[in-house]
């Protein structure tokens, strides 16, 4: 790597630009609907893609270039730059669309800058609720600057568990299978509709565990962190993701994955 800045400094300048890119989308969420003009389809006719989300990525992306031009960029709405510094910015600018056009709070901004290890620095920021979450390799979780963890001890039967579900119907019917095998086994499952937001829950213990089958990478980039860093544990599912207390961790890959290494991510 090359020239890496302090974590701190990375931080601050995620933080920056992801509370001007939630002030962006709470400008322009009202009057906004599912079928309003300017809201497109992505991968199947239930995944939109909106003007908001764009707009969003666009100033994230700006912001990024003039403050790191030699960084790399991933973001979901197309950004796309190879990196000649060793870092790469992994952006969600709206995570929760169809929350956020239905007027609903579980919507928000992710952005996370990896090196050749992972995720070095990531931010998590809900503009309806002014909550954030932040987190760097080696230094810990905070949400709206309080530290988090450790997470609590749970067993299987008292977990609360989030879960999300893709777009693809053929996907959905798969991952029906999986939530199959969950609910007789757990508390209860929630389903908030957005990843990053879910990952945030598991560090902050509004719930126990995350698992997701079929994830992009900037969904999980940055909650990813965040939650490893509160303490859970991370694991790599087969084109997914889980993360839940150490204690809860390996039950449920046991019976959402069996055949999985357990490595964390």
């Amino acid at each position: 790597m090359l020239n890496t800045p302090p974590h701190a400094e990375l931080r601050e300048l995620a933080l920056r630009l992801a509370f001007a890119a939630g002030a962006e989308l709470v400008a322009r969420q009202p009057g906004l609907s599912i079928d309003a003009a300017g809201v497109e389809t992505k991968t199947s006719a239930s995944d939109p893609v909106s003007d908001a989300d764009r707009a969003s990525e666009k100033l994230i992306t700006d912001g990024l270039t003039a403050a790191r031009p030699g960084d790399g960029l991933l973001g979901e709405e197309g950004a796309s730059r190879p990196s000649a510094t060793g870092l790469t910015w992994v952006i969600d600018p709206l995570d929760g669309t169809v929350n956020y056009l239905y007027g609903r709070l579980d919507w928000c901004v992710s952005i996370a800058v990896e090196d050749e290890a992972g995720a070095l620095v990531g931010v998590v920021h809900q503009p309806r609720t002014g909550l954030t979450w932040s987190a760097a390799r080696g230094a810990g979780a905070v949400r709206n600057d309080v530290a988090l963890g450790p997470l609590r001890d749970v067993a299987l039967e008292n977990a609360l568990v989030s879960t999300g579900f893709s777009y693809l119907p053929e996907t959905r019917a798969e991952q029906g299978d999986h939530l199959r095998l969950l609910l007789p086994a757990v508390r209860d499952v929630r389903r908030g509709g957005s990843a990053a937001l879910d990952l945030c829950s598991v560090a902050d213990g509004t719930a126990d565990a995350y698992y997701e089958h079929v994830i992009q990478p900037w969904d999980i980039a940055a909650g990813s962190l965040i939650a490893h860093e509160a303490g859970a544990q991370v694991v790599a599912l087969s084109n997914g993701v889980l993360a839940a207390a150490p204690s809860l961790a390996a039950a449920l890959v046991e019976l959402l994955a069996p055949s999985t290494p357990r490595r964390s991510v």
